[in-house]
């Protein structure tokens, strides 16, 4: 469902009156869109970073102290470090990152047996991770990593 599509409005109208929209202003005031195609995780945990108010030690442009793709650090998890055109994180390279700048972060990995399996145990687990996280009123965010092809999106 497009988001501004009538439907879309109306499921967002419901949300808020029921009390799950509660975090969705807190991250979508800090929203940053990929600078490229490979930085969609960057610029995720950025905005989430941002959302949580984490300062991140350092400058971003004149005085200013904010995160954005390119001022995250290398996650040295993996050995690589950011540079011009460097590969998309990975699931286990984004948690790790997300901590080393200071969020404290639980990966929910769903098994790879297919969209199926996520009426079972796995799927119960994230929706009470949604339910509970949106219908918050402190400073928390999930962050999903999907697979575009999975959803015929690419």
């Amino acid at each position: 469902v497009a988001f501004s599509s009538k439907e879309g409005r109306r499921l967002f109208r419901e949300a808020v009156a029921e009390g799950h929209m509660e975090n969705y202003f807190i991250v979508s005031e800090q929203l940053l869109t990929q600078d490229e195609p490979t930085n969609c995780g960057r610029a995720a945990l950025a905005t989430a970073l941002n959302a949580l108010q984490i300062d991140p030690m350092r400058t971003w442009k004149g005085a200013w102290r904010w995160f954005d793709e390119d001022n995250l650090g290398d996650c040295g998890c993996s050995g690589r470090h950011r540079s011009a055109g460097a590969e998309a994180l990975t699931f286990d390279a984004f948690a790790c990152l997300s901590r080393r700048n200071g969020a404290s972060a639980s990966a929910l990995r769903a098994p790879h047996r297919g969209v199926a399996d996520c009426g079972g145990a796995f799927g119960a687990a994230f929706r009470e991770v949604v339910r509970a996280t949106s219908a918050s009123s402190g400073r928390e965010c999930v962050v999903v990593s999907l697979c575009r092809e999975a959803l015929g999106q690419s």
